[in-house]
């Protein structure tokens, strides 16, 4: 195993996750280093829809590789599986990569399993070493950080969303559309009665120019819908641990951290966060760093550019009424 690196490209309904394409960063340099080639796979009803796509126009991958079948409209796991192993059967790639979307989340297991290999999970970081991949995550309680390498091959892994930014090639890939065996089956053991989008807003963290985000030291709910209020009105995102995501206080999509979403805004203000490693490496490429805390020696006040030693309510209803009383 092989010439090729290949990344899963999460196509649905005539649109390309966003994580499909940062994935492809970190996946460049390596495979510039290992002197492989970049594949992006896409699954989609039709060859010429993903063609037309600008998006995948500028990825930075060398191929774009399309299964184009009417059967895959509609995400149904044991399909893709069987496709996803297909391909990577015949391709033979050193290394298969998923966003941690959650199709690839759903996906990314099922195929290691088929295929008989080992998976890491939310992965934030690659580096070669003497000519090894090894990947970067926290571990042991997300309190230290991890670097694996795979004894089996091909080497695969979730990457962890909002860990790297997207950037665009320099010319288009090639696409290329991949031919299945005569014999495969393209039926599923799933149906798909009915799709309702989900109506809640759009969660634009990942790409925020401002965040604000919430611990344990906000001490109560209220406290953070406070927080909220503050976020609208600097127009930047809100965040939060994962303490407070698993205490019902926000839904878990805004969780920031290796279980949840990195972030690096221009802008990022921590209030009442220890700032434990699974917080902080999903937020220490800030541009800019504020906490508010009252504990000084907490983590996240040493890694900050800017610390308050102030209890973060009173910093929140100061804030408040500075904004909310402006001409």
């Amino acid at each position: 195993m092989g010439d090729y690196m290949l990344a899963y490209g999460e196509y649905y309904q005539g649109r390309l996750h966003p994580a499909s394409l940062e994935i492809l960063s970190p996946l460049r340099e390596i495979a510039n280093q290992l002197g492989k080639k970049l594949a992006l796979l896409v699954l989609a009803p039709t060859y010429e829809e993903v063609q037309n796509n600008t998006e995948l126009l500028k990825a930075i991958c060398d191929e774009v590789l399309v299964v184009a079948h009417e059967s895959l409209g509609e995400f149904k796991d044991d399909l893709y599986e069987r496709v996803v192993v297909e391909v990577v059967k015949g391709l033979r790639p050193f290394g298969v990569f998923f966003p941690a979307t959650l199709q690839g989340l759903a996906l990314a297991p099922r195929v290691a399993g088929k295929l008989g290999v080992g998976l890491c999970a939310h992965v934030n970081a690659l580096e070669i070493e003497d000519g090894e991949l090894y990947m970067l995550r926290p571990t042991y309680g997300e309190n230290i950080m991890a670097k694996l390498y795979s004894t089996t091959l091909p080497v695969m892994a979730t990457l962890a969303l909002g860990a790297f930014s997207i950037k665009e090639g320099e010319r288009a890939p090639i696409f290329k559309l991949w031919e299945m065996s005569s014999d495969f089956s393209w039926e599923s053991k799933l149906k798909i009665r009915q799709f309702t989008p989900a109506k809640k807003e759009i969660n634009r963290l990942s790409v925020a120019k401002v965040v604000l985000a919430g611990g344990l030291g906000l001490k109560k709910k209220e406290n953070f819908e406070k927080l909220i209020r503050l976020a609208q009105l600097l127009e930047g995102e809100v965040g939060a641990t994962r303490p407070l995501c698993h205490a019902g206080w926000v839904e878990e999509e805004r969780m920031i951290g290796v279980s949840g979403i990195s972030v690096r805004p221009k802008l990022y203000i921590g209030f009442g966060i220890s700032g434990a490693i699974q917080h902080t490496v999903g937020m220490e490429n800030s541009e800019f760093i504020i906490a508010v805390n009252t504990d000084k020696e907490a983590p996240l006040v040493k890694l900050a550019h800017l610390s308050l030693i102030a209890d973060a309510e009173k910093v929140i209803d100061a804030l408040l009424k500075k904004l909310e009383t402006r001409p």
